[in-house]
């Protein structure tokens, strides 16, 4: 990009860079007499002196003045400053059609609309006898009010011939001329993109081109259906039309090669768009639809009939392909006869059919870490799941027999869902309690406390199991409400060893559940069959297994990222050894144990697959939220804090045993030193004042808390400071070195009932108590030199938020967030006070401090974080030149969700 943010070009401010492609670069700008926001392209300064550059620029603008239409961008005003020719083009908001399907295809319905209103713009431009010559995915905008077709950088007039016949089919006598078009240079056939696009070469994206114009003929309207193909069946399939390992060999397909038919990808696809879709990419264009009105009228046909996937329908033929349209309908008629009598003469078979089930609209699956994956109802009929919809997570539900998905009011951040034995109702774990829902009517009602679930299961008598926290046993509680009692064997202190995952089996009296001594994926995790009465728990698997369920005889669980099935004896518990593989590369979370996918007895199976590595990593973010490195490699860690001279860091890091060292990082060298035993379960590591000292805490044996403290080069063994029967954690310490400041919470109280306490590291001064009733994870921050203001949680109006009082007297209580608020971290000078609001995004505010008086800012939202949940404390610092050092957990996955019927068909032959 070549404009920096406040040039002004004319009467156009510019703003920001919006993107750039080889014929131009295009910005956000206002227009300061009518203050209005648009879109500025520029030519690029290389090109600036390029004849034929120039000439394609101001093409551009004679083509996009000569089109006023809903769905084509409209252009305002062109002009030239200092040398810089600009056209200044409608601004529009959405995203192109290429982002969107990174996520997959598009619904039926959506793709469509999209294509007819597509189709739609291409009418008037090829009215207007203009060739877009590069129609794609990037230059289609999906917008609130409609689609619209971008950059006409490469348009030309069509030949005259051929508009001329068009436009007399339709009653016009609009007609232009056609300069020539260049020719294809083979040699050019390994450059790059950008490359194509220069004079002597094919004109367009090699993906799209339609096979004249790679042999160097004349481009017309009919180019145009063809690249409109190519985008059609990637909307309806979310693959491209004509793939290769090289542009040859794309090249070589669009030449030679027909796609494979929508059917097979998506097998719901009405068999009349496969046809449409084929027709377009005829490799002559005398073969395809010849205008894009036939087009459009095709796919307004099959929009209007509906998906019916049964019915071998064909549009109605227009103009002279009516002959050959019922000459293949009695073809069909024939062979559906046919099939017929086969169908009934012989057994009928059943097939596996796969497809992708989409978020809706505007939302994101989230399927990963603290989310869930989408959960089947036990009649098949239904699914639930986590959304994303403006930074906010929350339940959807949807019947597998409708489009449309509905969201569920009251289940914001709500996870792990599942189903109720009738279909009727959902549990869900959400703020610390476990939750039932009716999905028809009402609102959520708390069943019990739990922390931290990790997955559960209704039965037919109503009876829960599950797993309230992230260590410990399995559960199991009425549904209507109670008290939990433990039916697995697993203590309940214990660091990471966890029972969790819970499936009932279908007696109602035994489970399966996963037994993992790290709490996250290990290569000794088991899978036991156990009863709700305590009984013994029998060994089935073991292995780096993940969640598992059962359905229809078989046990389903992914095992180390492959979906398997075993054959399974519900009732005595007796697992087959061969198993047989379903899918690979699925989904899951090594941080949980969890992997997405989900089963029913009616032979309905949905997974998702994914391939990056999850965990956390230390990145470096600016104060947009961009990423200026990456520290660490993924893994799962821990709280983590920058010294006060900034040259190291001390986190802890979760290794193969399970425990969770501390660690301290150079991050001037680059080394790395342990500073604690590798049995030891580390967590909240403070740095004393003068950085020669790191205070924290050890969860030993099980039964109580201890605080330490270590040399922060390592040149001492760590000492015990203070031991206690509750949980107790360091929190800060004060720059004059007299006192940590600590947070103590008993293992009995409920989930806000916390203090925090002052502990004396020099003689003659005792401790105290600083405040009652804090939040659980307080995050107790004092403010940096003075250490005269404390900033902390506190859960005074029903969630967690960011608070002010004076140290070590405290006074007045002032409230700084709203709307949810943790982790409070303050800058060095103690000017700004960051947190993270209820929707985990990073978020600043301005304090001044004057005596007993505080003034607080408004508070201004800086970017979203990956920091999860289960980093209730010290997920992220900043250093002194306002960089964030932030603990990212990578657990998002953008692939569709497969949706797969009759997947047991293979196995039961």
């Amino acid at each position: 990009m070549s404009l920096a943010s406040g040039t002004k070009l004319g009467p156009y401010e510019i703003q920001s860079p919006l993107g750039a492609g080889g014929m131009g670069e295009v910005y956000r700008a206002r227009d300061t007499r009518l203050d209005r926001t648009v879109a500025v392209k520029i030519l690029p300064s290389h090109l600036s002196d390029s004849p034929e550059a120039r000439h394609r620029f101001e093409r551009e603008a004679r083509t996009m003045s000569s089109l006023n239409h809903p769905n084509i961008c409209t252009l305002h005003d062109i002009g030239n400053a200092s040398g810089t020719a600009y056209l200044v083009m409608e601004y529009v908001q959405g995203e192109t059609l290429e982002t969107r399907l990174q996520k997959g295809p598009l619904p039926l319905k959506q793709a469509l609309e999209c294509g007819i209103q597509i189709c739609d713009a291409l009418e008037k431009a090829h009215r207007a006898g203009i060739v877009h010559r590069d129609l794609k995915p990037g230059n289609i905008m999906l917008t609130a009010s409609g689609t619209k077709l971008l950059d006409f950088g490469l348009a030309k007039p069509v030949a005259a011939v051929l508009v001329a016949q068009s436009l007399a089919d339709k009653g016009s006598n609009q007609a232009s001329l056609t300069p020539s078009t260049p020719t294809m240079n083979l040699s050019l056939l390994s450059a790059s993109p950008a490359a194509l696009t220069q004079q002597g070469t094919i004109v367009g994206t090699f993906q799209y081109i339609a096979p004249e114009a790679v042999q160097g003929k004349d481009a017309d309207a009919r180019s145009d259906i063809f690249s409109f193909g190519c985008v059609l069946y990637e909307m309806a399939t979310g693959r491209r039309a004509f793939e290769g390992k090289s542009q040859l060999s794309v090249l070589t397909a669009i030449l030679e090669k027909d796609p494979e038919p929508l059917a097979n990808i998506q097998p719901t696809t009405p068999p009349a768009l496969d046809y449409a879709v084929q027709t377009c990419l005829e490799k002559n264009p005398d073969n395809r639809f010849q205008t894009a009105h036939d087009v459009k009228l095709q796919l307004a046909w099959i929009a209007k009939s509906g998906s019916q996937t049964g019915a071998l329908a064909i549009a109605p033929p227009t103009g002279n392909r009516r002959v050959l349209g019922f000459a293949l309908l009695a073809v069909v008629l024939v062979a559906a006869i046919a099939l017929a009598g086969a169908f009934w003469s012989s057994p009928r078979t059943q097939r596996v059919l796969r497809t992708n089930m989409l978020p809706p609209d505007g939302t994101q699956f989230e399927t990963l870490y603290r989310n869930g994956p989408p959960a089947l109802s036990p009649d098949g009929t239904k699914v639930v799941f986590v959304a994303r919809q403006e930074g906010k997570n929350s339940l959807w539900w949807r019947s597998l027999d409708k489009l449309e998905a509905t969201p569920l009011r009251g289940t914001e951040e709500a996870f792990f869902p599942f189903w109720s034995p009738n279909g009727n109702a959902l549990a869900f774990f959400m703020h610390g309690k476990l939750w039932r829902m009716d999905v028809n009517s009402g609102s959520p009602t708390q069943i019990c406390d739990s922390p931290e679930g990790r997955g559960g299961s209704w039965g037919r008598s109503d009876l829960i199991v599950f797993a309230p926290n992230i260590a410990g046993p399995v559960v199991a509680v009425p549904a209507a409400g109670g008290t939990p009692k433990p039916v697995t064997k697993s203590p309940a202190l214990v660091a990471n060893i966890s029972d969790r995952w819970p499936f009932l089996l279908p007696d109602g009296k035994h489970f399966l559940f996963l037994h993992t001594p790290t709490g996250a994926a290990d290569d000794h995790n088991e899978i036991r069959f156990a009863s709700i009465d305590g009984g013994e728990e029998r060994l089935l698997l073991r292995g780096r297994f993940y969640t598992f369920q059962y359905a229809s005889g078989w046990l389903l669980a992914d095992r180390d990222g492959s979906l398997q099935a075993w054959k399974f004896d519900p009732g005595n518990g007796k697992i087959s050894a061969e198993s047989v593989p379903l899918a690979d590369k699925i989904a899951s979370d090594d941080i949980t144990a969890m992997s997405v996918f989900s089963v029913s007895p009616q032979s309905i199976l949905l997974y998702q697959q994914g391939t990056g590595a999850t965990g956390d990593r230390h990145v470096w973010l600016d104060s947009t939220g961009k990423q200026l490195a990456q520290l660490s490699d993924p893994a799962v860690y821990g709280a983590t804090r920058i010294s006060p001279e900034g040259s190291r860091i001390a986190t802890d890091m979760v290794n193969k045993s399970g425990a969770s060292p501390l660690w301290v990082w150079n991050l001037k060298g680059g080394t790395r030193a342990p500073l604690s035993s590798d049995a030891d379960y580390v967590d909240a590591p403070v740095w004393s004042a003068d950085g020669r000292t790191i205070f924290f805490d050890v969860f030993e044996n099980g039964d109580h808390k201890v605080l330490s403290s270590v040399q922060a080069d390592g040149s001492q063994p760590e000492q015990t400071l203070i031991k206690s029967d509750n949980d107790i954690f360091p929190v800060d310490a004060t720059a004059d070195g007299k006192w940590l400041l600590y947070e103590e919470r008993k293992r009995d109280a409920s989930i806000s009932d916390a203090a925090i306490k002052a502990l004396p590291l020099v003689k003659d001064i005792g401790p105290f108590t600083v405040l009652e009733a804090v939040a659980r994870d307080s995050n107790a921050r004092l403010i940096p030199a003075s250490n005269d203001w404390l900033a902390y949680q506190a859960n005074q109006s029903g969630r967690a938020e960011i608070y002010l009082t004076r140290f070590p007297h405290p006074g007045a209580k002032y409230q700084v967030s709203q709307g949810g608020g943790t982790q409070p971290v303050w800058s060095k000078d103690g000017k700004v006070l960051f947190y993270l609001d209820g929707t985990n995004k990073m978020t600043s505010v301005n304090i001044e401090t004057e005596s007993d008086a505080v003034n607080i800012g408004t508070p201004k939202t800086l970017f979203p974080t990956g920091i999860r949940h289960s980093i209730p404390a010290d997920g992220y610092d900043v250093t002194r030149d306002g960089k964030f050092l932030v603990v990212n957990s990578i657990t998002e996955s953008t692939a569709p969700v497969v949706l797969v019927t009759n997947w047991d068909t293979e196995l039961k032959k």
